[in-house]
């Protein structure tokens, strides 16, 4: 990457292909060079947001009187803000949510292509404000994260969105959209806590499924899917390992291992409609296979 010089058409170009309007799953080595350039050369989140959302697929999801692109610019800027005031943890910072919100971005992006039913009856069909209001919960979901794992449930969640509250409360938001944006996204960035994501599975993949289940699921998918890339998933695993050894030190270690990082890779899955469209569930398969061979070979 030391040949690419730090230049703003480069990211909006990587991140237009990112969410071009051929509907066919880009290859993992797009994949892998798209979110590599977004790390490595964009300097702030911010930058970074006004790209994104000047990409084809934003600017069709626009719609007059958006009021959620204002604040997803907005919160961009107060997160570069608050991470010029300390020192960012390894792996939830600035760096991951550029990774989520490009992934939320790409799988929902599918929904142009008829890959699956858009109906009411359909608990995975999303709404144009919806759209918006996931690329928000993308944003805020780790925001002023500290670091740390939860001692209690849902801890560092509830920090974030408590952030979220106070934040919007000083920008003087209508209270009623207030309301509204914080009980959407409230219970799809609770549901981004780990220990309650077997909880989650089990729920959208049975008969009492409903529609704020699967759209938690869709924002915890788009959390996990950097870290189920072959590539960048062993730097986000590094990252999080560095981390984590400032106060769980086993799970630093665990995580630091080709072990762990199986381990993490059977945990998951991809069941979304958008997720499977991209071929998510297939790059998990693939990265388990390349471990395990890596691991046979030692």
């Amino acid at each position: 990457m030391s040949n690419i010089e730090k230049t703003s058409p480069l990211i909006r170009s990587a991140i237009f292909e990112l969410l071009n309007c051929a509907p066919l799953p880009h290859t993992v080595d797009i994949l892998e060079r798209t979110l590599e350039i977004t790390d490595v050369l964009s300097d702030d989140f911010a930058s970074l947001m006004e790209d994104l959302l000047s990409s084809p697929f934003w600017q069709l999801a626009d719609y007059s009187g958006n009021p959620y692109k204002v604040m997803c610019l907005g919160l961009a800027k107060e997160i570069d803000r608050l991470a010029r005031q300390s020192k960012e943890p390894a792996y939830h910072s600035r760096q991951h949510f550029k990774d989520v919100c490009l992934v939320i971005s790409y799988f929902i992006s599918q929904d142009r292509y008829s890959l699956f039913q858009q109906s009411s009856s359909n608990w995975w069909a999303i709404s144009l404000e919806e759209k918006w209001l996931l690329l928000l919960a993308a944003i805020a979901h780790d925001l002023c994260h500290s670091g740390q794992v939860n001692r209690t449930p849902f801890e560092i969640e509830k920090n974030s969105l408590d952030v979220l509250g106070k934040y919007l409360s000083q920008k003087n938001i209508n209270p009623d959209l207030m309301n509204l944006v914080m009980s959407r996204v409230g219970p799809w960035i609770l549901g981004t806590d780990p220990a309650i994501y077997g909880q989650l599975l089990t729920r959208v993949s049975g008969e009492q499924v409903n529609h704020e289940d699967c759209l938690s699921m869709l924002l915890v998918e788009s959390d996990l899917f950097a870290s189920a890339l072959p590539i960048k998933g062993r730097v986000l695993g590094a990252r999080l390992a560095k981390e984590w050894r400032r106060g769980y030190i086993a799970g630093a270690n665990r995580i630091d291992s080709v072990e762990g990082r199986l381990a993490f890779l059977h945990h998951i899955r991809f069941i979304s409609p958008y997720a499977i469209a991209v071929g998510a569930e297939e790059i998990r398969l693939s990265s388990i296979k390349t471990l395990t061979d890596l691991k046979f070979r030692d």
